[in-house]
């Protein structure tokens, strides 16, 4: 009777944790916390409903009632890979030139921008596309130049 009991308590240990492992692989999937190395390599939301995450390079700007945009800014362009700016994307960005472009900014509290100021930066982050223009909704803000010159 002691084994048989023994038997059915390692039965139903076993049993739990297989349920538990198929609940941690499904959560962590779910948040982007796979082999891949975190949310930061997640890859962007697929299919015709995505909001595109994009990158654009500019110069920080402020404006009326706590606003800030990007001027000079290059054209929003798909973003090679979600979540923060890596080095390589820095030194990328470094090297590439100013645009035309004025991209209205938000979500930019969190970003701490005033240290940003006047500098020329790299902006990830979610395009909004709709009657009164495109914005991005920042996910990552870089400094990549102490000035903003052309």
């Amino acid at each position: 009777m002691v084994i048989r009991r023994f038997g059915d308590s390692a039965i139903s240990v076993l049993a739990l944790l297989v349920v538990v492992q198929a609940f941690r692989t499904a959560v962590l999937a779910q948040v982007g916390l796979t082999d891949r190395g975190g949310p930061e390599n997640a890859a962007p939301p697929q299919g015709a409903q995505a909001v595109p995450i994009v990158e654009t390079i500019g110069c920080l700007a402020d404006g009326p009632n706590n606003t800030w945009a990007l001027t000079n800014a290059t054209e929003p362009a798909k973003a090679g890979r979600a979540g923060f700016s890596r080095p390589d994307d820095v030194k990328a960005a470094e090297g590439r030139g100013l645009g035309s472009q004025q991209v209205q900014l938000i979500g930019m509290v969190e970003m701490h921008p005033e240290q940003h100021k006047g500098h020329k930066v790299l902006v990830k982050g979610l395009l909004i596309k709709d009657a009164s223009g495109q914005r991005v909704n920042v996910t990552s803000l870089t400094t990549v130049g102490d000035t903003c010159g052309k």
